[in-house]
């Protein structure tokens, strides 16, 4: 009766422990169109439209550039609408360089390639919904 049980405890945690595995969402994101190996790609991860429009984020990469492309994985992020923000920071300064106008002279993007007028892309535009595995695939503009 006892290894009953004990088999019996064993093989419901086994069952938990399949299903956490289940359970967690990863955000796969691949930044492609690198075309300076100077510098590097910084990748911030946003959950929500507060952090979006301000400062912190849930998950940030920080990359060498490569040539072509890069990949990045975010494992165990709670479902929900993230967005993220890139830069390739050429010279090195942790900064997106701008011309006199404000114009960006170094390559950015956001998720779902969304592009802003005069400004950012909007949150509205960027956000997209983690649920499970997702692959945002993300090109530079330059």
């Amino acid at each position: 009766m006892k290894t009953s049980n004990l088999i019996n405890s064993c093989l419901f945690a086994a069952a938990l422990g399949f299903h956490a595995q289940a359970a967690s969402d990863t955000l796969t994101i691949v930044i492609e169109d690198i075309r300076e190996v100077s510098g590097t790609v910084q990748v911030q991860v946003l959950a929500g439209q507060a952090q979006f429009e301000g400062d912190g984020a849930v998950a940030q990469f920080l990359e060498p550039a490569v040539e072509g492309s890069v990949t990045l994985v975010a494992d165990d992020l709670p479902p929900g609408e993230y967005a993220i923000r890139v830069m390739h920071d050429v010279n090195g300064n942790d900064e997106l360089d701008a011309n006199f106008v404000g114009m960006p002279t170094e390559p950015y993007a956001f998720s779902n390639n969304a592009k802003g007028q005069f400004g950012p892309a909007q949150w509205k535009d960027a956000r997209f919904a983690l649920e499970g595995d997702v692959t945002q695939v993300i090109r530079l503009n330059h």
